[in-house]
């Protein structure tokens, strides 16, 4: 198959891996719910995302389809990149990818980009929708606070007219269906910043209309952010799926803040990474941060890890152990694969957050103890995560849509079920149950 090379430039043969199961899957476009994702086949889809910003950058082909391969086993079916990549490398400079190749003839002219750059973006997109995997892709990554991480001061002094035709051309190379654009970068600017960086998705806008775009904002409580993607771009042109940016235990608050706007699906789409101290997070933590954001209406997270996220490039923020080879087995990938389990198990798009009495009817607590029940609104399934031990009272008369009801503990840590005492249970009354710590409570039909 031919991938379109930017205009002026020779079209070249993109030897992409197609498998027919997959080629069902994209584009995907948002449910008439407006609440989650679904693939062209209308079936739901989660994003179940990683985040390797400096894939193409720091990788060869080779590495690449290493990382993909290992990453799909794992039941991710979304990463998150930049592309391209302006700091977080080995090369010198910092923007060239491992072939030292430069994304741009100049670093501030984005309309003349070279297309030996842009193979290798090619490259990681096919493979990954090969794999049933999207692209979440910031073509202009802003940075943090809008300092030399990442493109700000190469967007401020670019021309409107040059960002458009930057977007146009994009658009006519990436037809995949399997890319979702994300704008900002770590920041979300002031709204100057944000008008002239949007005129990328003015120029995509003006090619492909049904293109998925989010924007990245800094993080709650950094950079004067609140965390909300929506609280930044809602009004702009194109703009139609919520990036939810918590911090600490925040998660479930700052996504279930968006869930309750209804004005789109949201995602948590960054909190704290493996192996990042800032401050130190403990697997537990990190599992929580993804269940807190199932449980409180997400469509989906994505994860890190440090040294996967930069690849082993010196300017790591923080330091590590292991290299990205064997970090791709790290507690937290594996919990990931083990959350996709239940994930895959479950109709995970009818849940919607309660925090009220209807299902669990005492205290929910808040903060790092946060109890996270999700009700169907069938009434066929419900979830409750509770990351500390003890006892809460569970009305299973919010169970209307079973005959009786079955109750399940999962083990995120091991992926396994555990029946509750006494269970199943007449979906009537209150029943009092007694959670070990770190675990899903599952109730369905028996």
């Amino acid at each position: 198959m031919y991938r379109r090379a930017f205009p002026g430039q020779s079209r070249e043969r993109v030897n992409a891996v197609r498998v027919s199961a997959e080629e069902g899957i994209f584009p995907l476009a948002i449910h008439a719910s407006g609440r989650y994702l679904v693939t062209a086949q209308g079936t739901p889809f989660f994003l179940q995302g990683d985040t390797p910003w400096s894939l193409v950058a720091q990788l060869t082909n080779a590495e690449i389809v290493q990382y993909l391969d290992d990453t799909q086993s794992r039941g991710f079916s979304a990463i998150m990149f930049n592309a391209p990549e302006k700091n977080f490398t080995s090369q010198t400079p910092l923007y060239n990818n491992v072939d030292g190749v430069a994304p741009f003839t100049s670093m501030t002219d984005f309309a003349s980009a070279l297309t030996a750059y842009w193979n290798r973006v090619d490259y990681a997109v096919d493979q990954s929708k090969a794999r049933g995997i999207v692209c979440l892709i910031n073509p202009a990554y802003l940075g943090f606070d809008g300092g030399g991480q990442g493109w700000m001061a190469e967007v401020t002094a670019e021309s409107g007219a040059d960002l458009q035709t930057y977007g146009q051309r994009l658009a006519q190379r990436y037809t995949q269906g399997n890319v979702i654009w994300c704008l900002g970068g770590d920041y979300q600017g002031t709204g100057t910043e944000r008008d002239k960086q949007w005129n990328i998705v003015t120029g995509i806008r003006s090619v492909r209309t049904t293109d998925l775009i989010t924007a990245h904002p800094g993080p709650e409580g950094l950079s004067g952010s609140d965390g909300h993607s929506f609280t930044y771009w809602n009004g702009y042109a194109g703009y139609n799926l919520h990036f939810a940016y918590p911090y600490n235990s925040n998660v479930y608050a700052n996504v279930e803040t968006d869930y309750n706007r209804g004005a789109g699906p949201v995602f948590m789409g960054e909190s704290q990474y493996e192996q990042e101290p800032d401050p130190a997070i403990g697997a537990a933590e990190f599992r929580q941060q993804a269940y807190d954001a199932l449980c409180n209406g997400a469509c989906g997270q994505f994860v890190g890890n440090n040294p996967i996220w930069n690849f082993e490039s010196p300017e790591a923020l923080y330091a590590y152990t292991g290299t990205w080879e064997s970090n791709l087995s790290s507690t937290g990938r594996q919990d990931m694969a083990r959350m996709r389990s239940l994930i895959d198990a479950i109709a995970w798009w009818k849940l919607a957050p309660e925090t009220g009495t209807d299902l669990v009817t005492t205290s929910l607590s808040s903060g790092a103890t946060r109890i996270c029940p999700a009700l169907a609104t069938d009434g066929t399934l419900a979830l409750v995560w509770r990351p500390n031990s003890g006892a809460s009272t569970v009305n299973m008369a919010a169970m209307t849509g079973v005959s009786s009801v079955r109750a399940r503990f999962f083990d995120p840590t091991a992926g396994t079920y555990a029946n509750v005492a006494g269970q199943p249970f007449s979906p009537s009354g209150t029943q009092s149950i007694t959670w070990p710590a770190e675990r899903v409570l599952v109730l369905d039909q028996a």
